[in-house]
Formats: structure tokens, sequence, C-alpha cells
């Protein structure tokens, strides 16, 4: 069995170690080309990465519809194609291999099709959410579904979510490879669909004029990256652990700071506070609660309230 990989982003590694350790063949791995920042500072993909360090053949293209690189694809005579959080792929490139192009889609499918699966479903207050693989078609996230895992959410932050179902879309991609190969049913993908569109910068800003659970869910959707933040003495802060107090008989305003025995910070919310418990400050490293105070007292004293812009 031979694959061609695409893939940009390090949600689509695991996926490819697994590959790797199997008797599958990766003929390529497609990737992007490396954005230069200035002379000295070149950014490559984990795909290029990964690609570079396991000896597998690299494949950078930007432009899909280059003649030259749809003949390449063609003469490496995959049976597969392997697409993980890369661009949408037109039809004369899905439709190269005999056995279709799979595609791995962090959501339980239909729900959640786009760009923002994992940080849409944590924004919502969802319980579980989960990966499918399906085979790619003309449209976004809607071809047949070959199979779904689903993990239950809790507390969890975009990170941890992020990095459990590349780890268990990666077995997914192995065992769909074969469900394929042995013609077993797909699930064709029913009218109850959702969209996920791509974040916005303002969307990661907080809103403390929100109840609690929203704005924790927030901080959960937006950490490790890119941060929720909010303002405070007009430096931006981003907050990346944040839990509800419920042990508060008082109230406290809407973006209202509160200190306990300088090792606790609470803001307000509409109902009950939000305890912060690692946030930075613009320009600063990373902290924890207890340190941030230690260090920036005489900013949270002289400035009462975090804000919006």
């Amino acid at each position: 069995m031979k694959v061609i990989f695409f893939g940009n982003t390090s949600f689509g590694v695991p996926t490819l170690e697994k590959l790797n350790k199997s008797e599958i063949k990766i003929m390529a791995a497609v990737t992007n080309n490396d954005v230069h920042k200035s002379r000295k500072k070149i950014i490559k993909t984990p795909i290029k990465s990964w690609a570079e360090q396991n000896s597998i053949k690299l494949i950078q293209q930007d432009n899909l519809n280059d003649i030259n690189f749809i003949k390449n694809l063609k003469s490496l005579n995959a049976d597969f194609f392997i697409v993980i959080a890369y661009k949408i792929l037109p039809k004369q490139i899905f439709s190269i291999p005999g056995h279709g192009t799979m595609n791995l889609h962090g959501s339980l499918l239909p729900k959640y099709r786009g760009a923002a699966p994992i940080q849409r479903s944590i924004l919502n207050g969802d319980e579980f959410t989960g990966v499918s693989t399906f085979i790619i078609d003309k449209n976004i996230d809607t071809g047949n579904v070959i199979l779904q895992k689903k993990i239950s959410i809790r507390d969890k932050d975009f990170g941890q979510i992020h990095d459990e179902l590349s780890k268990i879309g990666a077995s997914l991609v192995i065992n769909s490879i074969d469900h394929i190969v042995q013609k077993k049913p797909l699930i064709e993908q029913d009218g109850g669909y959702t969209y996920a569109p791509k974040i916005k910068k303002d969307e990661t800003q907080i809103n403390w004029h929100s109840s609690s659970n929203n704005i924790i869910n927030l901080i959960r959707a937006f950490s490790p990256i890119p941060g929720a933040f909010s303002y405070l003495n007009e430096k931006r802060v981003r907050i990346y652990a944040a839990s509800k107090f419920l042990d508060f008989e008082n109230s406290l305003a809407p973006g209202e700071i509160l200190i306990i025995n300088k090792k606790k910070l609470l803001i307000g919310s509409i109902d009950y506070p939000i305890e912060i418990k690692q946030l930075q400050l613009e320009g600063k490293t990373i902290m924890d609660t207890a340190n941030f105070i230690n260090g920036y007292k005489s900013i949270l004293i002289n400035e009462s309230k975090f804000k919006r812009r």
C-alpha cells in the first residue's frame, strides 16, 4: 500500500509516525513552501521537519494547479492520498488515487465543518468532540465518513484536545485505510451540520460582561495559542488558565480585580468571579498567579479593572 501525505501543521505528525512504522509506504509528504521572515529567519512546517528527519521524499508546493506538480503526484502511483490540516485540494488532485483521498478532521462530522473545529467546540461548551476520517469530494468536509472516534472534553484546553485527537486520529487513519481496502460501507453525512469558521483576532478578547462559564470556555479554547487576552493599565495581558471561584460571598463587578492573600487573583464576571491561574503581561514571560502578583502588584492595585478595547 502506497500513500502520499498532504499537511502543514503538527496535527498530522502522529499520523506520519504511525504510517512510517506500518507496512504502508509513504511515497512523499507534500507541504507548503518555507516562510522567510528575514534573511536569517526561515520558518518551515512541522511536516517538512518530520520528513527531513525521517528521510521521506518531500514536495513543497504552494500552487496546487501547477501542471508539473500534478504530473509528479501521478507519477508516484499512490493508492491513497491522506490530507490533514492542509489546503483545499482541487478535483484534479483528490481524484488521482484509485482508493480516493482521505481527510482527517478534528470533529464528529457533520458537526463543525471548517477551519477551527476544536476551538468552536470548546467555545460552545460541548461535552464531547472527536475525529472523523472521510473521503474528500468537491465540497468542504462533506464527503462520506469512514470512521469516527469520540472523546470527552471535560476541562481540557485546546492544546490538550489537539494533541489527544492527533494521536487518536493517527490510529483512525490506519484503520480507515483497512476499512476502504476491505470495501466496508461508508456513512453518508446527514443534514445536521454546523460550521467552524476560522477564528478572528477580536474573538480572542475577553468580554468580562459575560458569564463565568463563557469566559472560562474562551480561555480554554485559545490556550496555549494564541491566548485569550484583556487589557490592564493599557498593557495587553494573555490568560492561559482559569477556573470559576465559587467560595466567594461578595460580588465583583465585571473586570474588577481582587487579590487574596497575595496568591489568588480574582476577576469579576456577570455571575461568579474567575480565578486566574496562569497569565502573561505584554512583553513578559508566562507566569503563575503568585509570581505575577509579586512582580506586578503595583499595576494591579493602581488599575483596579481588566478592560476591553
